[in-house]
């Protein structure tokens, strides 16, 4: 090999040995960019799995503070007034004037909204530090009219916050389309019923009341006590306090029941309160703290006729101030409620020659101060520095009358009454052409336990209600309530009413003689059906309402006498004592109960709520962070 040609080789080599130099150089800075994309990628998708951790974190945390809020307010009634006036959330629903910090050894840090305050924790196990926090603002506008209490719930975990609004509801007698405390009969109608749970075996015969062939309800219902069920129809759940294996009682019935939602649940019983009568503040002037938006008073019996175009005709002679204070001079009678008197549009009105000028005052249902709003009826006070007080000897309107009970007629000095029949005492109101009187001239007094007719008074807070609502309204009586007539909404949609009882709850439908020329019949009974009937004009009824007894009964008016139709209600029934509408021969209503979905959201304004009740969550919405992680507003 000649020397030119080694270096030849030589330089060839040399040549292949940087383009291969070059090649390897390329193919690491390659390597090196696929590890450096791969190490990127792997990267941020670590810090997106810590950032989603965190996210999903400050969520279950904000999630744990509305737990939390609703577990103090069922342990705390004073809850449902707590809150930061200073609050974003607070501030834009209009609910400053509602809510108060607590302080003391009420204080919460959950109510801070400023930066650099403290957040509460969620507890962990020491020797753990939690890294979990939230805090809450309130906005209680609506609680009084709808029952419903808003949270802005907002949770942070390190440096993420989340937040949600939740709607939380107190969970009471119109979860359930028909709710009783006893299956008994009401022992004030039926003496040998007793007051004991009975668990089947303590009811004596004719006091435990059962539900029959004709019966169909369509939703939730529940019972502290035992159910009676003979081939009854049942769409939705049913739950008893019976904590028994075998928890219903069917003995007896030919025919089994059809239960859609299961068989019957034991549950833990839900107690009655005692009495409505801490409604009464609600109408009260002097109590702006707790009472910032009273409704209206009405003092002995007072009858209401609600009408489609969104107003009440409001007859109650017997008022004189319809919302009193502690003093007459602090007492008002706004316009809203209607004006005491006997003048024309006055609550005390008789109405004029004509059906065209109907009594009493007309008050909107929609406006101020009944929208949303509670109408309570209590009986004439006899504290006489009560605003309310009047004497009922002699300080009486002239438009009022009080009829005293009258001794058992003949048929020929009084041909229209049977013979042993007793006018029973009751009240007279309005002009000849517009006269309302209970009783009806007519109507048969039944003394038999079975028949019980409810006994009319001049001074008891009763309320007489019947029409076709158009707002939101609570009617709450210290006495009876008498459902004179159908109950209907304008809207189902927007439209709810609340119906309230200290006693009874009455679907009135006495027993009415025009004609009666027998003069045999025997003490207590009805004296055949010649000349006899119905006092309502229309076979089947309908109340569109939650109605509620609270230390009686929801019953008809001599239920075991005629055979009137369906009784429909669209709503719920809550009573203390089982109150019969029908009998198993045939007598009275068939019931069709239909339960208002609306109630497992809202309630009637003001309802009454059990003694011991707990509250819950009826929606959640996920919204913006309310706070960043310092505890400044966003």
């Amino acid at each position: 090999m000649t020397a030119r040609t080694a270096r030849s080789l030589r330089s060839a080599a040399s040549d292949d040995r940087g383009a291969a130099l070059l090649t390897v150089v390329g193919i690491s800075l390659v390597m090196l960019l696929l590890i450096a994309i791969g190490a990127s990628y792997s990267l941020s998708g670590i810090r997106k799995a810590a950032t989603d951790a965190a996210a999903s974190a400050a969520l279950a945390a904000a999630y744990a503070g509305a737990d939390e809020f609703t577990s103090r307010l069922s342990n705390d009634a004073r809850y449902s007034r707590f809150g930061n006036p200073a609050s974003p959330f607070t501030i834009a629903n209009g609910s400053t004037g509602g809510v108060t910090l607590p302080t003391g050894v009420d204080a919460n840090p959950a109510f801070n909204v400023t930066a650099g305050a403290a957040w509460a924790s969620i507890p962990v196990p020491p020797p753990s530090t939690s890294r979990a926090f939230f805090r809450y603002e309130v906005d209680n506008s609506q609680y009084d009219r709808t029952g419903v209490i808003r949270v802005r719930s907002t949770g942070k975990v390190d440096s993420t916050t989340r937040s949600v609004i939740v709607n939380i509801k107190q969970k009471g007698f119109i979860n359930y389309l028909y709710f009783t405390d006893l299956e008994s009969t009401d022992p004030v109608i039926n003496s040998s019923c007793n007051t004991a749970y009975d668990y089947v075996t303590n009811h004596s015969t004719g006091c435990h009341v059962q539900f029959g062939s004709s019966d169909w309800l369509h939703g939730p219902i529940h019972s502290n006590d035992t159910f009676k069920i003979c081939s009854a129809k049942f769409d939705g759940a049913i739950t008893t306090g019976d904590q028994r294996a075998t928890n219903w009682d069917n003995a007896g019935c030919s025919t089994a029941p059809t239960f859609g939602g299961g068989a019957p649940v034991s549950v833990a019983p839900m107690p009655m309160p005692p009495t409505n009568t801490a409604l009464a503040n609600e109408a009260r002037a002097d109590m702006p703290d707790t009472v910032p938006r009273p409704g209206c008073m009405y003092t002995g019996p007072t009858k209401i006729t609600f009408l489609s175009a969104g107003s009440a005709r409001i007859v109650s002679p017997l008022t004189k101030y319809t919302q009193p204070a502690a003093t007459v001079g602090a007492s008002r009678n706004p316009a809203g409620c209607g004006s005491p008197g006997i003048g024309p549009g006055q609550l005390g009105y008789p109405g004029g020659s004509t059906a065209a000028d109907p009594p009493g005052a007309l008050v909107s249902t929609v406006g101020v101060p009944l929208d949303h709003n509670l109408i309570w009826v209590q009986t004439v006070p006899t504290n006489t520095a009560d605003p309310n007080y009047r004497s009922m000897a002699s300080g009486l309107p002239s438009t009022f009358q009080c009829l005293a009970a009258a001794a058992a007629r003949s048929a020929t000095s009084f041909p229209s009454r049977p013979a042993t029949s007793a006018q029973p005492a009751g009240w007279a109101f309005g002009s000849a052409a517009n006269l309302i009187r209970y009783p009806l001239a007519t109507e048969i007094t039944p003394t038999t336990e079975s028949s019980v007719a409810p006994s009319y008074s001049c001074s008891n807070g009763d309320v007489y209600v019947e029409g076709t609502l158009k707002g939101a309204i609570t009617v709450a009586a210290a006495n009876f309530v008498y459902l004179t007539g159908n109950l209907r909404y304008t809207s189902a949609d927007d439209d709810i009413l609340g119906i309230i009882g200290q006693n009874a709850v009455w679907v009135w439908d006495p027993r009415t003689c025009t004609a009666v020329t027998r003069t045999d019949a025997p003490a207590g009974t009805f004296p055949g059906t010649s000349g006899c009937g119905k006092s309502t004009t229309s076979e089947d009824r309908r109340f569109d309402a939650a109605i509620l007894s609270v230390a009686h009964t929801f019953m008809l008016q001599s239920f075991d006498s005629g055979s009137r139709g369906d009784l429909t209600v669209f709503g719920s029934i809550a009573q203390k004592f089982r109150g019969p509408v029908g009998n198993t021969s045939g007598a009275g209503y068939d019931k069709d109960y239909w339960y208002d979905e609306r109630f497992r959201q809202i309630a009637p304004p003001k309802f009454l709520a059990p003694t011991s009740t707990t509250y819950g969550v009826t929606q959640y919405a996920s919204t913006a962070p309310a706070f960043t992680s310092t505890g400044a507003p966003n």
